[in-house]
């Protein structure tokens, strides 16, 4: 049978064969809006986005000023087949997703799948990812593997977030004000304090009152339910209190650029109402928690009362919930031009303290409720050496990384029935030597040839206190390889054809039920991708058509199966898969003052292996892999404002791992959803710009993410929705 890849392969010919944009005569066309050419660094050097033989989203400094991107949050939908949203529970964790490759736990141990970095430091952990970065020159987010030139944990991709160097621009300021009491400021101060010496200070402050109110149980004894939860601790669920702050110190000389950064975000939320969409019918009778006869009568713990299917604005929790973040980060970039090329070391440190408190049940009883303490500290550096001749450019580097993570996870469940005092940690070194080679062959076709190796050493831990615990200890390399081969096709037009290999060690897992299963480390992850893709511009530069085809080949993908079982446990599964997609990212220019970006991604992800959970069901959903992504935006320049809508829309995908037999399948399987975001922006002055918005215009009720506890629970599932329609309005000036 042949495969959907290679259908696309035999296809795509076709499509050449029978464009006539590829053969356009240019200049017949009349001139108007037109293409901006956009230079990223996603090579680790400066080159054109339509230039670079992967498949590659860059978004530019004025989509960011116009969309207020600030995190990775932010981007979720801009680019095909990635996702981006919160972990299940919190407001500062992060699920990334691309092409099918994810990591679903939010344990500190786990390594991300997706690689994510600021100004070329690796941030290391999905769990504090979400912080904002108020001074973006640009994001580029790179599809599939990239372990050549960035390496580990990067299998399914990278996404980079470039600031905005100081220049001696000034100052400016930036105030929003929105519903739901959202008051958000931001200042920069830009100045040369000598001669090409430049110091740049961003101070940010975002506060937003709860999405949810939290009121006194509605159910009391007039409704049969024995008295519960009448002074809530919490008032307010789903609410922002940000403070950030971040100075740069740059030289920037002829030939040698130096580049300190110092920052830090504090971040003091409450999580997201997790409402409670499943239970089995009459859960607590099952439970033994109904009718009390020694109290008349009433019922104790009737949560299935509480259940909903939609977002709501009024619940009623009884535990005390909050969420704690504070990243901090140091860098020191140097760069220097030789008669080889440029030589350029990035050694940072960053730490991670962040602590939640959640209510897991969704109602006002003592049935789940868990905590996390966490502390997290990475160290890294980089030495790269880049440059050219006439016919090759090249890139060669060194990598090393040492990291440690803890976290201490008490955990109570059914009113301190079950009660665990777990804790867990690990660490990691790890060092690579890389190098990345382009040839020039002849006039019109360039050969890239890349290769890493990748040495890794780590340990884990976990303990319940005063019971027992484990330790264990295990090593991993790997040797990723890129052959990239890229042609000319025309004067707009290029293609290219790329095979590269991703990987990520082995670990430990930590949330395993019992501690000597989390001292045995699990396998390492490894994928080969191959792709074919066309970059074009055509129509005199009022048309941009990007498109790829893949197919990723992932070995012992680690899944992580929750299982609920003894302190809301997961399991550990490597199970092979195949996925094959298509991608298509176009820009045109309608007429002189409209323009529309349509990008689309199509995916078809499937196991190769039939591996078996310890509840005895085969691995069958593919999380987080929506078959259909589509983003579309319209922008009208109407001379005095521009007025402009943005549109995501994704299929119907899953949450968790589990066969379609299992109850939890359906549990976990989110409907599909679209969004539209309306956004009246306007420049008064030359330093004054306004934005109006509305997010979510039409007010979509629409469930992102859940917990299905299993039948240890009753099948007890609660469910995470996206935020309501907000309207708001930015106010920009440059002193």
């Amino acid at each position: 049978m042949i495969s959907n890849f290679k259908i696309f392969v035999y296809a795509l010919p076709t499509l050449f064969l029978f464009n006539p944009l590829l053969f356009a005569d240019v200049g017949v066309i009349e001139k108007v809006g037109v293409i901006e050419e956009v230079v990223i660094t996603a090579q680790k050097k400066e080159e054109s986005l339509q230039d670079t033989p992967i498949a590659l989203t860059a978004i530019s400094e004025s989509t960011i000023n116009d969309l207020d991107i600030k995190n990775g949050i932010d981007l979720n939908g801009i680019a095909p087949n990635v996702f981006l949203m919160r972990m299940p529970a919190n407001n500062t964790g992060m699920t990334a997703a691309i092409r099918g490759g994810v990591t679903m736990n939010p344990a500190i141990t786990w390594e991300p799948t997706v690689g994510i970095y600021l100004d070329g430091v690796y941030l290391g952990k999905n769990q504090g990812a979400i912080f904002d970065v108020v001074d973006l020159e640009r994001v580029e987010v790179l599809r599939g593997p990239q372990g050549t030139l960035y390496g580990r944990n990067t299998l399914a991709g990278a996404i980079n977030f470039i600031s905005k160097r100081p220049s001696g621009e000034g100052a400016s300021a930036k105030v929003t004000i929105g519903n739901y009491g959202l008051k958000q400021s931001k200042f920069i101060a830009d100045y040369e304090i000598g001669e090409n010496i430049f110091t740049k200070l961003v101070v940010s402050n975002k506060k937003r009152d709860g999405y949810v109110m939290n009121k006194p149980s509605p159910y009391q004894p007039a409704q049969g339910v024995i008295p519960n939860n009448t002074n809530p601790i919490a008032d307010e669920l789903d609410t922002i209190d940000s403070k950030g702050i971040k100075f740069t110190l740059s030289f920037e000389g002829d030939a040698t650029r130096v580049a300190l950064n110092i920052d830090k975000t504090d971040q003091d939320n409450t999580p997201p109402l997790g409402v409670l969409t499943n239970t089995i019918p009459n859960w607590s009778e099952a439970f033994g928690v109904g009718v009390q006869p020694a109290y008349g009568g009433l019922k104790l713990w009737p949560i299935e009362m509480f259940t909903a299917n939609s977002r709501q604005n009024v619940a009623s929790i009884d535990a005390n919930v909050y969420e704690t973040s504070v990243v901090e980060g140091t860098s020191l970039t140097i760069s220097h031009d030789m008669s080889l090329g440029t030589v350029k070391a990035i050694w940072s440190k960053r730490k991670l303290d962040w602590d939640d408190s959640l209510d897991l049940d969704g109602g006002p009883f003592p049935i789940a409720a868990t905590q996390r303490h966490t502390n997290y500290s990475s160290e890294t550096f980089e030495l790269q050496l880049t440059g050219s001749t006439d016919s090759m450019s090249y890139i060669l580097g060194y990598y090393a990384l040492d990291d440690n993570a803890y976290t201490a996870n008490p955990q109570s469940f059914f009113g301190g029935g079950s009660v665990f005092a777990q804790n867990y940690s690990g660490a990691g070194d790890a060092t690579a030597l890389f190098g990345q080679v382009t040839f020039a062959l002849g006039e019109k076709w360039d050969v890239t040839l890349g290769a890493r190796s990748t040495e890794e050493d780590k340990n884990g831990f976990k303990e319940y206190v005063g019971v027992i615990s484990a330790k264990g200890s295990g090593s991993f390399d790997d040797t990723s390889t890129t052959f990239i081969l890229s042609h000319d096709f025309s004067e707009n037009t290029n293609l290219y054809f790329k095979v590269a290999d991703g990987f990520k060690a082995g670990a430990f897992n930590a949330e395993a039920s019992n501690p000597f299963a989390a001292s045995t480390p699990y396998a390492p992850e490894t994928v080969q991708a191959t792709e074919f893709g066309i970059k074009g511009i055509y129509l005199d530069n009022r048309l941009m058509f990007n498109a790829a085809i893949f197919q990723n080949d992932h070995e012992d993908m680690q899944l992580s199966y929750f299982n609920a079982d003894a302190a809301a446990a997961s399991e550990v599964i490597n199970n092979s898969a195949e996925v094959s997609g298509l991608e298509i990212e176009t820009t045109a220019y309608l007429n002189d003052s409209t323009k529309l970006m349509v990008n689309f991604g199509h995916l078809d992800p499937k196991y190769t292996d039939s591996k078996v959970a310890g509840d005895g069901y085969q691995i069958e959903q593919f999380p987080y892999s929506p078959e259909n992504s589509l983003y579309v935006s319209l922008e009208k320049d109407f001379g005095a404002y521009r007025m402009r809508l943005d549109h995501n829309r994704k299929s119907e995908y899953s949450t968790n791992p589990y066969n379609g037999k299992d109850p939890r399948a359906a549990l976990s399987m989110m409907d599909g959803y679209g969004v539209t975001d309306f956004r009246l922006l306007m420049e008064p002055t030359e330093d004054m710009a306004l934005t109006f918005w509305i997010k979510n215009l039409t007010d979509a009720n629409y469930a992102v993410n859940a917990i299905p506890f299993g039948p240890g629970f009753g099948q007890l599932t609660v469910s995470y929705f996206g935020a309501p329609r907000t309207i708001g309005m930015d106010i920009s000036y440059k002193f």
